[in-house]
C-alpha cells in the first residue's frame, strides 16, 4: 500500500468520496468514481501539474519541473487546456499559457498492482484539443485493468515557434510530452501504475507525436509499446520545412520588424498569448490548406545549439538510417479519413488553377516540367484526367485520403518493419457506427462513411454527447472489442494474445509483406492496403524511397 486513503467529501452539492494519494512532489486529492457501462470503481486525478507553469519569459521554453507544494493538491477538476482557437468556429480564443497537465485514472490504487499504463497525446493539427474527458473519457479503457494517463502539451506557436537557433529550437510542445512521460515514470507506481510497462498512443497529430517518439533520442527509454492512429510523420501536414520564415512572419504581423531572433522571440514575449494564436491563423494561406496545413506552426527539425534535441533531422532520413525505438508498435488508418472535407469540392476551380499546391512538400520539387508531369499523373489517377468537380466528392477523398494519411502510413511502416525487430500491427478501421463524432462536430453531410477519429470512440468514452452503446448492440461489441484489443497491447505487446466472445480474429505480425487487420463488425485478416493507391505513390516517391521501394513489389 502506498499510503492512500479515502473519506466521505460532503463540502460539494452531492456526496461523493474523494481519495488522497502522495506522489513524489506532495500529496493529490482526487475522486473514487464508476465507470459508464459496467459500474467498475475508477480513481481519478484531474488537472496534475507535470511541469512548471509555461508563463512569462517561459512561455516559448523548454518546460522545467515543477517544485513541490504543501497541503493537499486539489485534483477534482480539469486544468486549463492549452492556449488555442476554438475548433470548429475559429470565432475565439481559448486556454491559457498555464497549462501543463495531465490526468490520471486507475481502477488501483496499490502500489503492488503494477498494471500497465497508458498515456494519451490528443489529436488537433498541432493546434488545438485538451487531455479533458468531454471527448477522451477513461471508462472504457479503465474496464480493462489498465491505468490511463491523458496529457494537455502547448499547441500552435507556443508549443511549435522555431527560429532553428538558440532563441527558439523549436518543438517545445513535443518535449512538454517527454516530459510528461518523465512524470510517469517517477509518479505513476502511486497510481497502481507499472513504469516499465508504459504504451503512448493517441489520433490524428496525437499519432504524429507517436510516430515521433519512436523516432527521437529524446524519448528512448520512456514507453515499451506505441500506437499510433491515423497520424503519419511522413506526410506534409506533420512537419514544417519553413518555422524560421513562418516565425518571423508571425512577428510582423504583430508589429514585430527585426531580422534578429533574439529581439524577435523577445518581441513575441511582450504581446499576449491570444493575440499571437488569433495572427497566427492568418498565416495559413488557400494553397496552404490544399497542402493540409490549415495551420502553420507544427514540429520541425532541430538545429544543434546545445540543446536537447528532440527532432535531429528530417523524419525521412531518420527511419531510412534505421534510427528507430525498436518496440511494438501499432499504427492503421481509417476507411474514410478525409469525408470531413467532402465541403471542399465547392472550391473546385481555384483547386484545379493551383493543383500543384496538393503535391507534398517533402518531394522538394523545384524543376517545373516534374511539378507538371507530376499533377498530370494525379488528375488522371484520381480524376481520370480533367481534375476535382464538385459532383465527384468522393475522389477528392480518396485523395485527400492518400495525400494525409495513406501513403505516409504504409512507407514509414514498410521502413520501419524492415529495420525492426519488434512487431508491428497494422489495421484499417472499416466499422462505420454510430458512436463516430467527426461528423457531428464538423456538421458533415455524408451520413455514412468511416471518418477520421471515429475509431476513438470506441475507445473513450464522450461525456460532451452523453452517449453510450445500447447494450447488446454492434457498436458496444465494437467497444469492447477495441479496448480488449487496444489493452492487451499495452499488457502483452499482441493485441490478440488470446480470443475472446468479441475479438474472433488473431491479428497477425504486418511484416514486410503488409498485413493488415480490417476491423469492422467481423474483422479479417488482409495484406497491401489500398495497394493500387500506394503503388501510385511509391512510383512518385522513388526517389527519395531509393532501394527502400523494392519493398512495395
Amino acid at each position: 500500500m502506498n499510503g492512500y486513503y479515502l473519506h466521505i467529501n460532503t463540502t460539494t452539492k452531492m456526496e461523493q468520496n474523494t481519495v488522497e494519494v502522495t506522489i513524489l512532489k506532495g500529496t493529490l486529492q482526487g475522486l473514487e468514481t464508476q465507470t459508464v457501462l459496467n459500474g467498475v470503481t475508477m480513481y481519478s486525478f484531474k488537472g496534475v501539474r507535470y511541469a512548471a507553469p509555461a508563463t512569462g519569459t517561459r512561455r516559448f521554453s523548454v518546460a522545467e519541473e515543477v517544485e513541490a507544494w504543501d497541503g493537499v493538491y486539489d485534483a477534482t477538476q480539469h486544468g486549463s487546456r492549452c492556449t488555442q482557437i476554438c475548433v470548429p468556429s475559429l470565432s475565439s480564443i481559448i486556454g491559457s499559457d498555464d497549462c501543463l497537465f495531465l490526468n490520471v485514472y486507475t481502477p488501483n490504487l496499490d502500489d503492488w498492482a503494477s498494471l500497465p499504463v497508458m498515456i494519451w497525446f490528443h489529436g488537433g493539427d498541432f493546434n488545438f484539443g485538451s487531455g479533458n474527458s468531454d471527448i477522451y473519457g477513461p471508462d472504457y479503457l479503465v474496464e480493462n485493468d489498465v491505468v490511463l494517463v491523458t496529457v494537455n502539451y502547448r499547441l500552435g506557436p507556443m508549443g511549435f515557434l522555431s527560429t532553428r537557433d538558440a532563441a527558439a529550437p523549436g518543438n517545445v510542445g513535443l518535449k512538454d510530452q517527454v516530459a510528461a512521460m518523465r512524470w510517469v515514470q517517477d509518479n505513476i507506481a502511486f497510481f497502481g501504475g507499472d513504469p516499465s510497462l508504459v504504451t503512448i498512443f493517441g489520433n490524428s497529430a496525437g499519432a504524429g507525436a507517436v510516430q515521433y517518439h519512436m523516432i527521437s533520442p529524446l524519448s528512448r527509454g520512456l514507453f515499451s509499446r506505441a500506437i499510433a492512429e491515423s497520424g503519419p510523420i511522413l506526410s506534409t501536414w506533420a512537419i514544417s520545412y519553413n518555422s524560421t520564415a513562418y516565425s518571423f512572419a508571425l512577428g510582423k504581423l504583430l508589429g514585430i520588424h527585426t531580422t534578429d531572433s533574439t529581439e524577435l522571440v523577445n518581441g513575441l514575449l511582450e504581446v499576449d498569448s491570444e493575440s499571437i494564436v488569433a495572427t497566427a491563423i492568418r498565416l495559413a494561406s488557400d494553397k496552404d490548406n490544399m497542402a493540409g496545413l490549415n495551420f502553420i506552426f507544427r514540429p520541425t527539425v532541430e538545429v544543434d545549439v546545445g540543446q536537447d534535441i528532440f527532432l535531429p533531422a528530417d523524419p525521412w532520413v531518420l527511419l531510412k538510417n534505421g534510427q528507430i525505438n525498436d518496440v511494438p508498435f501499432m499504427m492503421g488508418t481509417n476507411l474514410n479519413e478525409s469525408i470531413t472535407a467532402v465541403n471542399d469540392v465547392s472550391k473546385a476551380a481555384f483547386f484545379n488553377n493551383n493543383f500543384d499546391a496538393f503535391l507534398p512538400f517533402d518531394l522538394n520539387l523545384t524543376d517545373s516540367r516534374t511539378i507538371s508531369d507530376i499533377v498530370t499523373k494525379v488528375k488522371d489517377f484520381y480524376f481520370g484526367g480533367h481534375g476535382v468537380t464538385d459532383d465527384d466528392s468522393l475522389s477528392y477523398i480518396e485523395l485527400r485520403d492518400d495525400l494525409d494519411y495513406t501513403h505516409g502510413t504504409e512507407m514509414s511502416l514498410r521502413i520501419m518493419a524492415y529495420y525492426m525487430d519488434s512487431p508491428i500491427y497494422r489495421y484499417l478501421f472499416a466499422y462505420d457506427g454510430g458512436l463516430g463524432f467527426f461528423r457531428k462536430i464538423f456538421g458533415i453531410s455524408l451520413t455514412s462513411g468511416v471518418s477520421h477519429a471515429d475509431e476513438v470512440a470506441y475507445l473513450f468514452y464522450q461525456a460532451a454527447f452523453g452517449v453510450t452503446p445500447a447494450a447488446g448492440s454492434t457498436d458496444e461489441k465494437m467497444v469492447y472489442a477495441m479496448t480488449r484489443m487496444w489493452t492487451d497491447f499495452a499488457k502483452y505487446g499482441d493485441p490478440t494474445p488470446e480470443l475472446s466472445t468479441n475479438v474472433t480474429t488473431a491479428w497477425e505480425d504486418m511484416t514486410t509483406k503488409g498485413n493488415f487487420l480490417n476491423i469492422d463488425s467481423t474483422s479479417t485478416m488482409s495484406s497491401k492496403v489500398f495497394n493500387e493507391r500506394v503503388q501510385f505513390w511509391v512510383s512518385i516517391y522513388k526517389n527519395i524511397l531509393g532501394d527502400f521501394a523494392c519493398l512495395f513489389d
